[in-house]
């Protein structure tokens, strides 16, 4: 199995089984096991590295506003985004009737198959390398407080939290151009309900497009703010 995501370098048989649902092993029994174990065990190695990100990137916040912040980020459908991010859902085994069903794209399944990869890469390679892993994403994905306040990402984050208590998500729908010329498109999502889209060079420039849009829509003149129902 070739993983194609920024995956640290795990034994193929470690991987294949945190890829591994439940309904793939009731149809091949003999291919090793599931990945409830290593989903277990991923549940709370991701809480510890989320909890130490969150301390270290907001050093003004107190216990209250670091726990309402970790609770957005390790819920279940985050950790979905997570997996969408760095192209999880097409690595999941299912079985015939969990795939035919949706269930690739279901959020429960991408977030147990998450925190299963996270489980396996601490048991194959350590706590610095799942540190790792997980911390890139959040850092690529979550503004943190050290951003600059011209950064709209960060902006649109908090108004999210203060809001609607949620993060917003961001996917790429489009992408186009040569290699060394490419043209990413992004929009900016509130659960379902997609805000804004913005483009740019990398995915990065993009979301923060995508950002000032939705900043620009979910702002009213002056200071006062309006959370639309949407």
């Amino acid at each position: 199995m070739q993983a194609e995501f920024p995956v640290p370098p795990l034994d193929e048989v470690l991987l294949r089984q945190a890829l591994t649902h439940r309904s793939y092993f009731k149809e091949h029994p003999g291919e090793g096991g599931d990945n409830e174990r290593l989903e277990f065990l991923g549940d709370s190695v991701v809480g510890l590295i989320v909890g130490d990100f969150l301390y270290r990137a907001h050093p003004e916040a107190d216990e209250g506003e670091l726990t309402r912040r970790k609770a957005l980020l390790v819920r279940k459908k985050t950790l979905a985004g997570f997996a969408r991010e760095i192209g999880l859902s097409g690595m999941i085994r299912l079985g015939r009737g969990e795939e035919g069903s949706g269930g690739r794209h279901r959020d429960s399944i991408l977030a147990s198959s998450f925190e299963a990869l996270v489980g396996a890469v601490f048991i194959g390679l350590g706590m610095e390398a799942a540190g790792a892993f997980v911390t890139g994403i959040l850092q690529n994905l979550v503004p943190t407080g050290t951003a600059s306040p011209k950064d709209s990402k960060s902006r649109l984050q908090e108004f999210f939290l203060e809001h609607f208590k949620l993060l917003p998500v961001y996917e790429v729908v489009g992408e186009e151009g040569p290699p060394h010329q490419r043209l990413f498109t992004v929009e900016v999502r509130l659960e379902e309900k997609t805000i804004a889209e913005g483009c740019g060079g990398s995915k990065q420039e993009a979301e923060q497009s995508a950002a000032t849009g939705a900043l620009n829509i979910l702002m009213c003149k002056g200071d006062a703010c309006v959370a639309p129902s949407l």
